[in-house]
């Protein structure tokens, strides 16, 4: 099957989305990973397709600590860190909401994306905190949220919409 350039697209924000769902939520099942991926705009979304994701990414299932089986993560088909990465690469997208920016990145990168930012010494950034997959701004102002988010696309160098919050 021929894909088009939009559909590889579509099937990468699909990875990343999955990544990001199970690394930051608990699910036990595909349906309600499923209906996750509905909320977030996936409408049509199949269950086979999930299936195909969560394969893909080499996600797990693994017993919690109350001994519920839920999807996790894989690490060994998570990427070791590459410090010759380019940061660019690292991230896999940059959003804001009225209170904070948020920067998604590949395993393991949070921190070091996190220490750049902080290491600018911007006037209008509050705080970093930085986990191994995203990495949680502050800004001084949140009036100024914009621009904000705007700046830590200039110091990471990716590229985003003006008038969108969300990168790619």
């Amino acid at each position: 099957m021929k894909r088009t350039l939009s559909a590889l697209e579509k099937e990468h924000e699909q990875l990343i989305l999955c990544h990001r769902l199970i690394a930051s939520k608990s699910f036990a099942s595909q349906e309600a990973l499923r209906r996750e991926f509905q909320r977030a705009g996936y409408r049509n979304i199949s269950q086979s397709t999930v299936s195909r994701l969560l394969k893909t990414l080499g996600v797990v299932k693994i017993q919690n600590a109350k001994g519920k089986k839920m999807y996790a993560l894989n690490e060994q088909y998570q990427p070791v860190p590459d410090a010759l990465r380019p940061v660019t690469e690292m991230v896999t997208s940059v959003d804001y909401n009225p209170q904070f920016v948020i920067v998604h990145v590949s395993s393991g990168y949070g921190r070091a994306v996190g220490k750049i930012i902080d290491h600018q010494g911007l006037h209008e950034v509050l705080g970093v905190i930085a986990s191994s997959t995203a990495v949680f701004v502050a800004p001084r102002e949140t009036r100024e949220i914009g621009q904000v988010c705007q700046l830590i696309r200039q110091v990471l160098m990716v590229k985003g919409n003006p008038s969108s919050n969300r990168l790619p």
